[in-house]
């Protein structure tokens, strides 16, 4: 049988025996995979310098007979984001990338679309440019292709139309916007001025390669990172890990 072959980003590596590795990726036409690197330890041919964590390769793998791990035939790198690895402020935020994919997408949980993302996103950090609007994006884009887009259109309490017009207010119960008439802007309902309820609109909606085009002030940021935190934390049940370190 012919090995299956896709993009993929490498997530994490474990030692397995004298020799092997333990590969965690995410792949474009597959989704989350586990699988076993024979002699993936040792300089070869079939692996050499590709198997870095957070590095974009071309991989090939076959299924086995049994267990949930597949068998990497080889792996050819692509690009290795090396700048990732020399900033640990980067780092964590690339961990954090890597979290949120793998908690909104499990094993063999296939979307092209959070791959394309979680590839601009690594490949935004690596370059080091707008790191704070790429993480924002990144939560706001990946949240909306895992099912959890904040609604923006319409209060979730009274149904009336947001015009875009005033301050709206986050709802994280309802992973919504409220109107100034049903709550008051406070700890728990933070408010967002109409041209951060447009930017966050255009982080939900865009395709990630025209994002760096979104204009966002100081004051967008701050209200948007308010906001997601909430909403991640909401959504999920949980806060990431990685997110404490942040």
């Amino acid at each position: 049988m012919e090995p299956k072959k896709t993009e993929a980003i490498i997530l994490r590596t474990k030692d397995f025996g004298e020799s092997d590795l333990i590969v965690t990726v995410f792949s474009s036409l597959f989704g989350a995979l586990r699988g076993v690197a024979k002699g993936g330890r040792r300089s070869s041919k079939r692996f050499v310098n590709s198997l870095t964590t957070f590095s974009l390769v071309n991989l090939a793998f076959s299924e086995r007979r049994s267990g949930d791990l597949v068998l990497l035939e080889s792996c050819d790198l692509i690009e290795g984001f090396p700048a990732i690895r020399s900033d640990y402020n980067i780092f964590l935020r690339a961990s954090y990338m890597v979290e949120l994919t793998e908690t909104l997408f499990p094993s063999n949980v296939q979307s092209s679309e959070m791959f394309q993302l979680l590839k601009f996103g690594l490949g935004s950090l690596s370059e080091k440019q707008n790191i704070e609007k790429t993480m924002i994006m990144f939560k706001a884009r990946a949240m909306k292709i895992g099912g959890f887009g904040i609604n923006l259109s319409r209060c979730s309490l009274c149904n009336r139309r947001y015009e875009g017009k005033g301050r709206a207010l986050f709802h994280p119960s309802s992973g919504s916007i409220v109107c100034l008439g049903c709550e008051k802007e406070s700890v728990l309902n933070p408010g967002m001025n109409p041209k951060t309820v447009q930017v966050l609109e255009d982080f939900q909606s865009t395709d990630p390669s025209l994002l760096q085009n979104v204009q966002c002030d100081d004051d967008i940021i701050t209200e948007l990172k308010r906001v997601l935190m909430m909403h991640v934390e909401h959504r999920l049940g949980k806060r990431l890990k990685s997110a404490k370190y942040l």
